[in-house]
């Protein structure tokens, strides 16, 4: 059954919303959606993780409804359902809602390992990292101080060990479960989108190793450039010359000085850091 988008806010350019409906439940209807799109159109301060709610997209997720990634409804979808049921009725019933969001993803975190067979290390680094989280090496960065590996991995492997509400991809100086020379995007994205997601990994990992930047204030930064980067903006054109968006083939190009220098001067400084 299909619902029709809002118009506020709803056009997705070239990339569908793909909204269906899939259950409802204790007063709250489920849908999935193409979570890509939605980050396509969302503000930089709005982030699509692995579910939403009105609470986060105030302007296009009506009220009642928790969207989830229609990649990820077959293997982690009852995990995603759970925890945003329990986290919206708590605060429904007067729990702060930051107590509401843990105790959301403490209830995911105890389905996750009997489900999964996954014992969680809360962040806990591993001698050896499961063969089985990696999918696929997608390129290798020529960063100035080492080479930088990006691989595609299995996101619910990496929720279910170290982190629950992992999302998109991370690097080695914000997780201590990553090595230091690796970003890890999750393999079920959109194509088209890793190279903006891949982008705000790399210039993180650069503001946090060689400025010293905290996570959160870097975070939020390249959120940003993430954000004007799928506009056609920002260092856009240092990366990738004309009216073309980034690709995979691009991507050696973010790691050029004239671009790390672009960010600290258009980004950093205006936000006063």
């Amino acid at each position: 059954m299909g619902v029709a988008v809002p118009k506020k806010k709803s056009r997705t350019g070239n990339h569908p919303l793909r909204k269906r409906f899939i259950t409802r439940h204790n007063g709250y209807a489920v849908y999935t959606v193409n979570a890509s799109a939605v980050r396509n159109i969302a503000q930089p301060d709005e982030e699509f993780t692995n579910f939403a709610t009105q609470n986060d997209f105030p302007d296009l997720i009506p009220k009642g409804e928790i969207w989830i990634s229609d990649k990820s409804l077959d293997t982690e979808g009852v995990f995603f359902i759970v925890n945003a049921l329990t986290s919206l009725k708590l605060v429904e019933n007067g729990m702060d809602e930051e107590k509401a969001y843990q105790t959301g993803l403490q209830l995911e975190r105890d389905l996750r390992e009997p489900m999964t067979g996954l014992k969680f290390r809360d962040g806990k680094p591993q001698k050896e990292i499961p063969k089985e989280l990696y999918a696929q090496e997608y390129l290798t960065l020529p960063d100035h101080q080492f080479p930088i590996h990006a691989w595609l991995v299995d996101g619910k492997i990496v929720r279910s060990l170290y982190k629950t509400d992992y999302t998109e991809g991370g690097h080695g100086y914000v997780y201590p479960w990553v090595p230091k020379d690796q970003i890890w995007i999750e393999k079920d994205l959109e194509h088209w989108e890793m190279p903006f997601i891949l982008s705000h990994e790399y210039l993180e990992l650069r503001l946090m190793r060689d400025v010293g930047m905290e996570y959160d204030p870097a975070h939020e930064l390249c959120s940003k450039v993430e954000f004007d980067l799928r506009k056609g903006k920002g260092p856009k054109t240092l990366i990738r010359s004309g009216r073309r968006r980034l690709t995979k083939r691009d991507l050696p190009h973010v790691t050029r000085e004239e671009v790390f220098q672009f960010v600290l001067e258009n980004y950093l400084k205006s936000e006063g850091a």
